[in-house]
């Protein structure tokens, strides 16, 4: 059976006004211009075809290099804008793999617009007026110039924050309009972070993420939740929360595109909830099975760290009520995030639905228990010093119960071979009886690593220092048989 959170929840209501967004991402409208062929052909642009000298800057960090013009059409105005992009750039890569743990990015070896051949062990970015290159209204995009390569991507960022002249005659040389920043093409530095710290996680995404193939509201959803991160004084990701507050009761699953931002909700609960590096092992998922949704990847996840994955996804929707003015009367004390306060206040109904889609929540105001489908959980949740009204929040998750299945009954280490490259840590489990943990050895018989575990227990070893490749031996304590790991890159 389907299982279902309700909790109930005494509230003032009170709706804030709605934001508008201006800008946004292009990465996922080149995806969709990679099906077809006829919008294809047209992004043969090639920006090196008009005038402009073309300048290249290398960032102090050696990873980066930024293709621009100081004249001509794709121009950067402001003398500090390639300053400041270099220095976004080495901040942003710091964030993303350091401390969100993110595995990686691969560049392109030839850029799109400016045609020129990148140096070896160097991401590409460019610098053009996104515009004239056929994307209004975006602040940057991440793609793979070439088709045959996916992995291997640049990122091309809008030189000026003004709509570029192939954009319509109404748009044409309007600025990038923020409803929580106001005029962009004036505050471009907090565009431009906002914009680096966006795309560049794109870039680490689309390495373990095939988007010809396969599509996920994550992909957005993600990298707008890692922009408070990164940016937390720009706030950018403001904007775009109102297309889902004020329409509970769409699933995850089906969302528009404009709403795949508004989801930066959950990234930014579930990094308070579980951590920085959460989103690096659901990108993990991702790349091992590509075709499964976001909901499933993240049940694995809770299931790691023996969680329920609905009970997780319910904390989520009973906590994030509590936004805009009902911020002053939630019962959690502190709020997760700082800025709920700032954020739109949920529109409620009034009519609980038959059945509650999977990777939804909704909003109920009644005084009884809403019916719907297989309600399983009831929570009842206070607010303020009135009982003059009632709220139900409805949350599920899954379309089935999640079991993940359990590949082995006898001791083993897997993965096995384990490549570090690919899977930072090993598992070894589960514990047989009379063991008291595991111990790792290298071929020569040198002690890597002995871990305390009980009996039914699966170990975790996560190697400050990877071991060079070859035979591995592992066996459990104190009287177990050797048995081989192979170690891979």
């Amino acid at each position: 059976m389907f299982r279902y959170c309700i909790s109930v929840f005494f509230v003032a209501m009170f709706f804030s006004q709605s934001f508008g967004v201006g800008g946004h991402c292009g990465t996922l409208q080149y995806a969709e211009n990679l099906k077809n062929p006829q919008i294809l052909a047209r992004e043969s642009y090639s920006a090196a075809k008009l005038s402009g000298t073309v300048r290249e800057r290398k960032t102090k960090d050696n990873k980066f290099i930024i293709y621009y013009t100081e004249n001509g059409e794709h121009a950067v105005k402001n003398p500090s804008y390639i300053d400041s992009l270099e220095k976004y750039l080495v901040q942003a890569y710091k964030l993303h793999k350091d401390s969100l743990k993110m595995k990686g990015i691969e560049g392109a070896k030839q850029t799109k617009f400016y045609e020129k051949t990148v140096p070896i062990g160097f991401y590409p970015v460019e610098v053009v007026d996104t515009g004239i290159a056929g994307y209004c209204d975006v602040y940057g995009l991440t793609f793979p110039p070439d088709t045959r390569a996916l992995k291997k991507t640049q990122i091309a960022i809008e030189n000026d924050f003004l709509s570029g002249k192939d954009c319509s005659i109404i748009k044409k040389g309007r600025p990038f309009i923020s409803s929580i920043n106001g005029d962009y093409s004036k505050k471009w530095d907090l565009a431009l972070k906002v914009t680096v710290f966006h795309e560049l996680y794109h870039s680490f995404q689309l390495t373990q993420f095939n988007i010809y193939k396969n599509s996920s509201f994550w992909l957005e959803a993600s990298a707008t939740g890692v922009e408070e991160i990164g940016a937390p004084e720009v706030n950018d990701y403001i904007g775009y929360l109102s297309d889902v507050f004020h329409n509970p009761g769409e699933s995850i699953n089906s969302l528009e595109k404009i709403q795949e931002y508004g989801y930066a909700t959950l990234y930014l609960f579930l990094f308070s909830e579980l951590g920085p590096n959460f989103d690096s092992v659901i990108w993990d998922y991702f790349s091992e099975y590509p075709e499964e949704k976001f909901a499933i990847h993240l049940a694995r996840l809770a299931n790691s760290l023996d969680m329920d994955a609905e009970d997780l996804f319910h904390k989520y929707a009973s906590h994030i009520f509590y936004s805009g003015t009902n911020a002053e009367v939630s019962p959690y004390g502190k709020p997760f995030w700082d800025d709920m306060r700032y954020w739109p206040d949920w529109k409620m109904k009034t009519t609980a639905p038959k059945v509650l889609p999977a990777g939804t929540f909704d909003f109920i105001r009644t005084a009884d228990a809403p019916s719907t489908d297989s309600v399983a959980i009831i929570s009842p949740l206070k607010s303020g010093n009135s009982d003059s009204h009632f709220g139900w929040v409805l949350s599920r998750l899954l379309e089935k119960d999640f079991v993940l299945p359990v590949p082995f009954k006898d001791f083993i280490a897997y993965p096995n071979p384990w490549n570090p490259k690919r899977y930072s840590e090993i598992k070894f489990g589960p514990l047989p009886k009379n063991s008291s943990g595991v111990e790792i050895r290298s071929a020569n018989g040198a002690l890597l690593e002995r871990i305390k575990g009980e009996p039914g227990n699966t170990l975790i070893w996560q190697p400050k220092k990877f071991p060079a490749p070859g035979i591995l031996y592992y066996r459990t304590l104190p009287y177990g048989k050797n048995k081989v790991l192979m170690l891979e890159y």
